[in-house]
């Protein structure tokens, strides 16, 4: 059973999304990157969502974390200070509206699991923020991730960010796209990139752990994913 807290941050989620018009979909991709975090509360699978969960859902709504979890004040507890709505020793956050909402999201993960593979539908289907330390690169595109191949470092409806103009080293996590014929849509599968030979390119998977062999005769593209410390300029 959901405990009292959540049941008023449930109502008070319902409630703003509804005021703004936003989708819950595009909330958690706008908090947190990943496309199912807000469902997971809504529909109770999240019954305990992190401290910094919170906070990155109030900074999107423009209240403060206390009213989500429960404070009844008659301003909705709009922010109105950073020190009402972060710790002393967390650094400051970029506003999001200094964050550009222009990194195409190029297509769904929506494709076979037994190959961890995905295919790019339809050309651009959303745009996410851009990462400050991304800002003036070429070219960065985003993907949602379906599948468990990569678990657990990525699990489904995370978003992961590529570089295309960015050579892969050995260890890097890839997404390699592909294309088998003419009359078959381009794929693409995500993996730990191993290297190439003069046949194929070789990459890992993390569940089950396993190298997997692709014909090069099929490889379109080999693009690099960024790392959280290329994400956040560390």
């Amino acid at each position: 059973m959901i405990r009292t807290m959540n049941k008023i941050l449930i109502e008070r989620l319902n409630q703003l999304l509804a005021q703004s018009g936003m989708s819950a979909q595009r909330l958690s991709i706008e908090a947190t990157g990943a496309k199912e975090t807000v469902r997971k509360i809504l529909d109770g699978t999240s019954k305990n969502p992190r401290i910094d969960t919170i906070l990155k859902l109030a900074a999107v709504l423009n209240v403060t974390p206390q009213y989500l979890m429960g404070d009844d004040d008659e301003t909705r507890g709009q922010q109105e200070s950073n020190s009402v709505t972060s710790p002393r020793s967390a650094p400051s956050l970029p506003a999001r509206t200094t964050m550009l909402q222009d990194v195409p999201v190029m297509g769904t993960a929506a494709g076979s699991h037994l190959r961890g593979a995905f295919e790019f539908e339809g050309g651009i289907v959303d745009y996410v923020r851009r990462p400050p330390a991304l800002v003036g690169t070429r070219d960065i595109y985003a993907l949602f991730v379906e599948g468990v191949s990569m678990e657990p470092q990525y699990f489904p409806g995370d978003l992961i960010y590529v570089n295309p103009h960015k050579p892969p080293r050995s260890g890097d996590i890839v997404v390699i796209q592909c294309r088998n014929s003419a009359n078959e849509p381009s794929e693409a599968t995500l993996g730990i990139f191993r290297g190439t030979n003069t046949k194929f390119v070789v990459i890992g998977k993390r569940n089950p752990v396993a190298d997997i062999e692709i014909s090069r005769e099929t490889v379109k593209s080999i693009h690099k994913v960024l790392s959280n410390n290329e994400l956040f300029g560390v």
